[in-house]
């Protein structure tokens, strides 16, 4: 035979390594929020979940896994076993989904640990946890949890792995700094605690002389800090004790540091300064000019139409609030209406508006003829008065109603809709 495609079975051997990373990539996106924090212990039964060979080449193919435990109630749908990632807390899937989890249970990886150290570098010449993560509903779907773990160690030359104990909590350490230094009586300190590495969750108690300083300071991205003063001069003691959220993951530290606390200088004085601000500022109210020609419905019962803006400019800074209120008068008819009148009340709105300024609320609506917008005026806008209340621009306008009598001679009717400011409103 000739032409025996040598070339192209090697690359077929290659798509199915790269396919075999991809899996475990993908295992990775899977998990979403339950990923755990970099160097983090994500499972919660140690010991619970064993391999075999324990150890052996990293390309070793086929290696079984066996649980102690079952799945727990409310997660025995399925379980999955995973990979985490010491440096990230980025996880990857090394076997298929086993729906027979309701009792202690076994399978077979289905990905290499040299599969792993392409997708997880960091994971040569170190120990990185396998976790079985148990879901609520069959082949791995639904919401999960982390459960039986163990540990495998990679060599520094990626080329063996071994199955470990539980190492114990990681190593931390609490750095306290304080700035100013020296600081002089009665000043503001402040108090930085660094704790290494900065994926270590917990809390920092800061002392002086032993004596807790407030409550203890959340650690966020391997920093907390506060502030204090002090009193009196002397050299003080000062302590940042970390905390951490999971002993398990990390132990606690205590970093410490000397503060040499001065006297204020006696050639120094104080001097009170004060000033009065005046009031400044001014208040314009703009009415839209031109007829709104109200449309009339087909059976002559209701005209409707909007107002034209209205635009309130207050740049006083007194902030005593103002109010916008409207009255219309009564319609007086003309032309083939003429000697026929509408009342008033028979106009009602409701408010609109464009902008409005801070805490400024438009008025409620006037229903037409309950009572109407012509024996008592109505709020269109208002503000009550306060710091920083009112101050601005607001453009606001009203949706109108007429209700219009049956009895009302035909032809055309005007009435005048009186636009008023008060420019106080305690």
């Amino acid at each position: 035979m000739q032409g025996i495609p040598i070339i192209r079975l090697k690359r077929l051997k290659r798509m199915a390594l790269l396919a075999g990373v991809g899996a475990l990539v993908a295992g990775a996106s899977v998990l979403g929020s339950a990923q755990a924090n970099a160097a983090t212990v994500v499972g919660t039964q140690a010991g619970a979940l064993s391999i075999s060979p324990a150890t052996g080449p990293v390309t070793t193919t086929g290696i079984a896994y066996t649980t102690t435990t079952a799945c727990p109630s409310g997660f025995n749908g399925s379980g999955i076993v995973r990979i985490v990632d010491p440096g990230t807390g980025a996880t990857a899937s090394i076997s298929g989904a086993n729906n027979n989890v309701t009792a202690p249970f076994s399978g077979t990886f289905n990905g290499t640990f040299s599969l792993a150290e392409s997708v997880f570098p960091d994971i040569v010449g170190t120990t990185s946890e396998i976790a079985v993560y148990c879901f609520s509903g069959a082949s791995a779907t639904g919401s999960s949890e982390p459960v039986q773990y163990t540990f495998v160690s990679i060599s520094a030359d990626g080329s063996t792995y071994t199955q470990t104990t539980n190492s114990g909590p990681a190593a931390t350490t609490t750095t306290l700094t304080a700035s100013p230094s020296p600081a002089t009586v009665g000043q503001t300190v402040t108090l930085t605690a660094t704790v290494a590495p900065a994926a270590a969750a917990g809390t920092v108690q800061f002392e002086v002389g032993g004596t807790a300083i407030g409550t203890p300071v959340t650690v966020a991205s391997g920093v907390a800090s506060t502030t204090t003063t002090f009193s009196a001069a002397g050299t003080e003691a000062l302590s940042a004790v970390f905390t951490p959220t999971s002993s398990t993951a990390y132990s606690g530290s205590t970093g410490t540091a000397s503060l040499t606390v001065q006297t204020a200088s006696s050639n120094s004085g104080i001097e009170p300064l004060a000033v009065t601000v005046p009031p400044v500022g001014s208040f314009t109210l703009t009415v839209g000019t031109g007829t709104v020609n109200l449309s009339v419905s087909t059976d002559g019962s209701t005209g409707t139409g909007a107002l034209n803006p209205v635009t309130v400019s207050d740049t006083r800074n007194t902030y005593p609030g103002w109010s916008v209120s409207g009255q219309d008068s009564n319609w007086t008819g003309s032309g083939t209406a003429a000697g026929g009148t509408i009342s008033g009340n028979q106009l009602g709105w409701a408010p609109t508006s464009t902008t409005l300024a801070t805490g400024v609320t438009l008025g409620s609506p006037v229903t037409p003829a309950s009572p109407g917008l012509g024996t008592t005026a109505a709020v269109l806008a208002s503000v009550v008065a306060g710091v920083g209340n009112g101050y601005g621009t607001s453009t606001f306008g009203a949706n109108l109603t007429l209700a219009i009598p049956p009895t009302s001679p035909a032809g055309p009717y005007t009435s005048s809709l009186t636009i008023t400011a008060v420019t106080a409103n305690p």
